[in-house]
């Protein structure tokens, strides 16, 4: 099979990150395969970042600066594709960075040894209080190995864990721009939808053991700095979007139980939350949450399971509690 050297668009949405968009851009511009365009899409930030972003212009003929004024997390990387050119994109978070050198080398490679494919999904690491830690999960060989998409999305939902972030994929451009999919501009979680839509129309995809990604915890994306009203809602209104779609029967059987099965580790991450909200809203979201208890019965994936057990067994008032103190520990 020839080898092919694609030309690689790095989407980078940039906001508030003075203090790490440096170490980003460098992770990128270092990797050996370097027949790449890097887009910084300048968010309207306040700080020193449009000076940082016009720098690296200057500096390196690859990188192309977007300056417009602030439209959301969507809306910056939506800018970003449209002015893209690359056969294929990838998009990182300016808060985050790749690992090595070797990164982007290694996706290419996978690329060659699939013609044809839609997306990429790889793994990645945390990076926490200066420290990277190795607390992603490596993909099973059902996942890997999977012989058609409706068993790969089975074993991954089963998996425990179905890696929607934008940041985890290597995706041909033309399969976004064909498909018209993008991200909801001026909503949060808006990974969700766009993973869910890029696995309902990818005819070719695959998951792979290399870890690439390093991803910032405690800052930007950090349940402490984003937890709303509105962050709440909008997963909400995304939940109840897509458990009407999945009702619609474009999947066979299991696929759309297996899907019913993500929706409710969904649910279960709003029924975390409730404690974060004062007692009198909490009354009132848990009365909306309530409607939906049914999704608990759809126990493919684990972690599903374990809270659908203590629902049954103390009630959903205590699963409430337990999934907010799990929360806390966990933040």
């Amino acid at each position: 099979m020839e080898k092919v050297n694609p030309l690689i668009s790095i989407i980078i949405p940039v906001y508030k990150v003075e203090l790490y968009l440096k170490q980003c851009v460098e992770s990128i511009l270092i990797q050996t395969y370097s027949n790449i365009e890097v887009i910084l899409v300048d968010d309207g930030s306040p700080d020193s970042c449009p000076q940082i972003c016009d720098e690296y212009a200057r500096k390196d003929y690859r990188i192309k600066v977007i300056h417009k004024s602030n439209g959301g997390l969507s809306d910056a990387r939506n800018v970003g594709l449209n002015i893209a050119v690359g056969q294929y994109v990838v998009f990182v978070d300016s808060d985050d960075f790749w690992l090595n050198e070797n990164c982007l080398k290694s996706l290419v490679d996978e690329i060659n040894r699939t013609p044809n494919i839609d997306f990429i999904c790889f793994n990645s690491y945390s990076f926490v209080n200066g420290i990277i830690k190795n607390d992603w999960i490596t993909y099973s060989d059902n996942i890997l190995n999977a012989q058609d998409n409706n068993s790969l999305i089975n074993s991954l939902i089963k998996s425990g864990t179905v890696p929607m972030a934008a940041w985890s994929k290597i995706i041909r451009r033309s399969f976004l721009l064909e498909n018209r999919i993008q991200f909801m501009k001026g909503t949060i979680a808006e990974d969700v939808p766009w993973f869910l839509e890029i696995l309902r129309v990818a005819k070719c995809f695959r998951f792979v053991n290399l870890y690439i990604y390093v991803y910032r915890k405690g800052v930007s994306t950090s349940i402490t700095n984003t937890f709303s009203e509105k962050s709440f809602d909008d997963l909400f209104s995304i939940l109840r979007n897509e458990i009407l779609y999945i009702h619609k029967g474009f999947y066979p059987k299991e696929i759309q139980d297996a899907l019913l099965s993500f929706m409710a580790y969904e649910f279960c991450i709003l029924l975390s939350q409730l404690r974060l909200f004062p007692k009198q809203i909490r009354n009132i979201k848990r009365k909306e949450l309530l409607n939906y208890k049914w999704l608990l019965n759809y126990t493919l994936n684990y972690k599903v399971k374990y809270c659908a057990i203590i629902c049954k067994m103390f009630g959903f008032r205590m699963l409430e509690f337990v999934l907010g103190q799990y929360l806390r520990v966990k933040i």
